[in-house]
């Protein structure tokens, strides 16, 4: 009998001891950041004890609950969230995060990647400020280049613009030709341009010593998509390199405020304080601000720092904005916005749980008759998102993955070659889960296969009850997994709106990525998985 025979043949016995293996990841890499809370806890309209069952995960100690202030008990709310308004069940999120009102008539939805980059150039050219560009990493194409060249040549014309750039470490240095090396010029060049790299706190030591390249970002980094070019500011969750600007199917929301545009602005300033910045001779070093090399100093000490630096800037603008709103009421002025803004992030690593906590209460606040869509890439919910769309969502519920053919994973080398079947894997136990459940009936799965290209695209539109366009939608880099949740930065916004042709853009965004899906629930329950796959899925699941 062969090893993977053995583990799938005695599952029942080993299953304590994979659990308890993953659950000393998850402590190893979540738990080192101080207990408390991010923001006060959402108020839920006509149930205040809710909130205790509002986790993230399964550490109960990261709750949004407790002391510290930074919102007030009950919320000064705009008119359109108060007793009695059609969205007056959406009333907690302005417990939850700062919110920015604007109008709808300010906003696109880009659907093709080829004008995504097109309105990065044309921005990048012509930005006569400040460019801010946060990602992953920046690819080393013609495309790139491309991009890269006309932000150095609009530095050398235009003396008032200041340019800076934040990705991850591990990825914006893999291999001899990477995001680092691509940048140096402007780097060497000018003051007017910054590049800091993220560096995770767990990455130190002897992993830091020896894990290779690509398994060394399996630990962390910094996974937030946001592109901020005077006062417009795009939010996707696509990358900045060659398959996210031509056939990798992403989201994009441009947004044109200015209010937003600093807030995102000021955010990003904030993360850089505790990213490493990359100096004149190519070496890194740490910022102005900052004391504590992410890799030499303790966990706690690093999480800490940087998690109360997040924290007071968000409360700090909660206050700005709550004060703001109590003067406009007070001159019956209620801003004339159809639109409203809440950025949420999520830096499990650092302590913070705020978009997860959203994304929870959101799904679970779903009324009865109402409609939900979720997207994601890569189909790896997390156990807290799973049991609320079976347990406490009352929405009739699409959810849009990719196909293994549109996965970006599709034919990697090594064992990432499996991860494309590993979601599948997930999704057909999620699939048999809302049968034993009796949920099945409220809840289809799609897969989206289009030939040539790859699907990214993660969000949410939801719809309220009598409503034929949607109400809401999350935009940004989380995928709604396990990685998103506990390991990576990752900003997203909810959009409220009822600017009836914003909400037909982002129905007809949805559309466009609905007409190359298929229903799943057959191919999910019939489709092979490699053995190896399902023997490890289990203890890994958290890594991908």
């Amino acid at each position: 009998m062969s090893v993977i025979d053995f583990i799938l043949s005695w599952q029942i016995i080993l299953q304590p001891f994979f659990k308890m293996i993953r659950r000393l990841f998850s402590t190893l890499i979540t738990d080192c950041p101080p207990p408390g809370d991010f923001l006060p806890s959402p108020i839920h309209p006509g149930n205040s004890s809710s909130s205790s069952n509002n986790n993230s995960s399964n550490h109960n100690h990261q709750s949004a609950s407790g002391g510290g202030g930074g919102g007030p008990a009950d919320p000064v709310l705009p008119s359109a969230f108060q007793p009695a308004s059609s969205l007056q069940s959406l009333a907690w999120l302005h417990t939850t995060s700062p919110c920015f009102p604007v109008s709808g008539d300010r906003i696109e939805v880009i659907r093709e990647p080829t004008a995504f980059y097109n309105t990065l150039l044309e921005k990048c050219t012509t930005a006569r400020r400040r460019i801010m560009l946060a990602s992953l990493y920046l690819g080393t194409g013609s495309l790139e280049t491309r991009l890269v060249h006309a932000i150095h040549e609009n530095l050398q014309r235009n003396d008032r613009l200041r340019v800076s750039v934040l990705l991850d470490f591990t990825r914006g240095t893999r291999g001899v030709s990477n995001s680092k090396t691509t940048l140096m010029p402007l780097v060497e060049e000018t003051d007017h341009f910054r590049l800091s790299l993220y560096h995770t706190p767990v990455l130190r030591g002897m992993t830091k010593r020896l894990a290779p390249p690509r398994w060394n970002e399996l630990l962390g980094i910094q996974h937030m998509k946001l592109y901020l070019i005077d006062d417009t500011v795009i939010l996707s969750g696509a990358n900045l390199s060659n398959d996210y600007f031509t056939n990798r199917q992403d989201r994009y929301v441009m947004i044109e405020d200015r209010r937003l545009a600093d807030f995102y602005a000021q955010f990003l300033d904030k993360v850089q304080e505790f990213s490493l910045t990359v100096g004149r001779d190519g070496g890194t070093k740490l910022h102005d601000t900052w004391t504590m090399l992410p890799y030499k100093c303790t966990q706690y000490e690093f999480a800490t720092e940087a998690r109360e630096r997040i924290r007071t800037f968000f409360r700090g603008v909660m206050a700005e904005q709550r004060n703001l709103l109590q003067q406009q009421q007070q001159q019956q002025h209620d801003g004339g916005a159809d639109t409203w803004i809440f950025p949420l992030i999520e830096m499990g690593q650092l302590g913070i749980h705020h978009d997860s906590l959203a994304t929870k209460q959101l799904l679970s606040g779903c009324l009865p008759g109402s409609r939900l869509r979720l997207a994601t890439g890569y189909f790896n919910l997390t156990e807290t998102y799973m049991r609320t769309l079976t347990n406490d969502c009352q929405a009739q519920c699409n959810i849009l993955m990719a196909h293994p053919n549109a996965n970006g994973f599709l034919g990697a080398k090594g064992p990432a070659g499996g991860i494309p079947a590993a979601y599948s894997l997930l999704a057909r136990k999620f699939l048999e889960s809302l049968r034993s459940s009796g949920q099945s009936h409220r809840v289809e799965l799609f897969e989206y296969e289009r030939p040539g290209w790859t699907y990214h695209a993660k969000g949410l539109w939801y719809y309220l009850p009598d409503s034929t366009l949607p109400n809401v939608t999350l935009i940004g880099s989380s995928n709604f997994g396990e990685r998103s949740v506990h390991r990576d930065l990752e900003a997203q916004i909810c959009l409220v709106t009822t600017n009836d042709g914003l909400q037909r853009k982002l129905e007809a965004e949805y559309e466009n990525l609905l007409q190359h899906a298929t229903t799943a629930e057959t191919d999910l329950v019939n489709r092979p998985v490699p053995r190896w796959v399902r023997a490890v899925v289990g203890l890994f699941r958290n890594f991908f």
